[in-house]
């Protein structure tokens, strides 16, 4: 069976993605930054209320993932959040200057996690050769790679992601991630040969808000809960 993550960045897309078929949900906050750490009341009440395996991002800020001392020890903080509230699993990830996996930052990490299920997300994306950053990941014993293949969307990186998965597939879980819908994903499992599938299958909603003693259209962003279904029937024809 295909696993489908639903990265979630509320409460109810939370709650979209449970009764829209998904495996497990990434939990964050910020989409618009790419997402960061929740707050500590959101993965609380996921955790005690969703009836998924709850997979948390650790990113203090959004930008890039080159971070400072000051900035790990606010994630491995974020880290003992999790493991006081017995979340499933973490996603980070740390990347030097260079351009290279950011290899003691990573460990550091793990380590405090207890080397728990992990996912190094799409910062790996950036890194300058993403085949030695796949290995780099699999040495430090995270379990999961989330990619785009070093594309902006999935669909246009899945040769890579197809190489990521020959060469690397029996060590760690290849995550395909970033445009994923029930148009293009039955194309890009079975060209890149991989079980995991990683959507925000996300919408635009206006709301109306005030400001100033006036009535102002705002635009907040939540996950689908048709586009959800979609594709977990679609990904369901396949299996």
């Amino acid at each position: 069976m295909i696993t489908l993550e639903i990265a979630c960045n509320s409460y109810n897309s939370c709650l979209h993605a449970l009764h829209g078929g998904a495996q497990r949900i990434e939990l964050f906050e910020n989409l618009r930054e790419g997402g960061c750490t929740p707050s500590y009341g959101m993965i609380q009440k996921v955790k005690q209320t969703i009836a998924l395996p709850l997979f948390v991002m650790i990113r203090p800020r959004g930008g890039n993932f080159c971070y400072t001392n000051d900035e790990l020890d606010i994630m491995l903080r974020d880290i003992e959040v999790c493991k006081q509230l017995r979340v499933d699993g973490i996603v980070l990830g740390a990347i030097t200057a260079a351009g290279n996996v950011d290899a003691g930052r990573c460990r550091t990490l793990l380590s405090a996690w207890n080397h728990g299920p992990a996912t190094f997300h799409r910062a790996i994306d950036t890194c300058n050769d993403i085949m030695l950053a796949a290995q780099t990941v699999i040495d430090l014993g995270f379990n999961t790679i989330l990619t785009s293949g070093g594309e902006r969307t999935a669909e246009e990186g899945m040769h890579i992601i197809q190489l990521l998965q020959h060469h690397f597939g029996h060590n760690i879980n290849i995550m395909a991630g970033s445009g994923i819908t029930a148009l293009n994903a039955i194309s890009i499992l079975e060209t890149c040969k991989i079980e995991y599938l990683h959507a925000s299958c996300k919408t635009n909603e206006s709301i109306p808000s005030s400001a100033l003693n006036k009535v102002i259209q705002e635009t907040e962003q939540y996950s689908d809960p048709l586009s959800i279904r979609a594709l977990r029937e679609t990904i369901d024809t396949r299996t």
